[in-house]
């Protein structure tokens, strides 16, 4: 049992540790005027704070400090594109944005669960992978059909 448990906190303390590197590694980018773009840090983190720890930090520092094994880069790439297409600019419609960005994140967690399937090792983690593959590309695709048939309104660009 405890080696079940930790073949399942390690990974996902690996998987906890890039995220944050991920996000303290990127910068965070201006709105156009007059729109905003989402809070990166979460609930209690003042908008983009967590965002603001890595400005200042050169490309080759980055280049430096990046993971050498091909899943940890991997991993990094998923979240980097995730995190990219997570801060588009809001409409201003709760509806548009929800659905936007939580595309978005399925696919920051599908690409990941990809990850895993290629270099991970444990059985469980792999099932678990493949089912968060199944389960959110049909939630990506249900969020991207909605945003078709409810096209963003210029008026709702605040």
């Amino acid at each position: 049992m405890a080696h079940h448990a930790r073949s399942i906190i390690v990974p996902l303390a690996m998987a906890t540790a890039l995220i944050a590197g991920s996000a303290a590694a990127q910068q965070a980018q201006p709105a156009p005027q007059g729109q905003t773009t989402a809070p990166m840090g979460g609930p209690g983190m003042g908008g983009n704070q967590g965002m603001m720890q890595g400005q200042g930090m050169h490309q080759g520092q980055r280049a430096q400090n990046m993971p050498k094994d091909p899943a940890s880069r991997a991993y990094m790439q998923s979240m980097q594109n995730m995190n990219r297409d997570m801060r588009k600019p809001m409409t201003g419609d709760a509806d548009q944005d929800f659905a936007r960005m939580m595309a978005a994140h399925h696919q920051g967690a599908i690409d990941m669960a990809r990850v895993e399937l290629q270099y991970g090792k444990d059985p469980d983690l792999k099932a678990m992978a493949q089912k968060m593959v199944d389960d959110q590309t049909k939630e990506v695709q249900q969020l991207q059909d909605w945003l078709k048939q409810h096209p963003t309104k210029q008026s709702s660009n605040k």
